[in-house]
């Protein structure tokens, strides 16, 4: 996999990213048993996915743009939650 460390990020700001990631994966696997029969749960679900999904990528586009991280197509960014470290990885 090809990957490189193209910044770092506060503690503060990982856990800012963090919460979001472990909202975004709970909501993902709360998805995948929802019984799709319960239309108003299904409903909230999928605009509280919508809006943490925009929330997710905000923090991404504003510390990239704070940062000035590289970009590259087919490539994301990635953080490394222990060391606050931000790697551009290959998709």
């Amino acid at each position: 996999m090809e990957r490189k460390l193209i910044g770092s990020v506060s503690e503060q700001e990982r856990d800012e990213i963090r919460t979001l990631f472990e909202r975004k994966n709970g909501l993902n696997e709360l998805f995948k048993v929802l019984d799709a029969e319960n239309e108003a749960l299904y409903n909230k679900l999928v605009a509280d996915m919508s809006i943490t999904a925009t929330k997710f990528q905000s923090w991404w586009d504003e510390k990239a743009q704070k940062y000035q991280w590289d970009s590259l197509p087919d490539h994301r960014w990635e953080i490394d939650f222990d060391t606050c470290e931000i790697f551009l990885v290959k998709r």
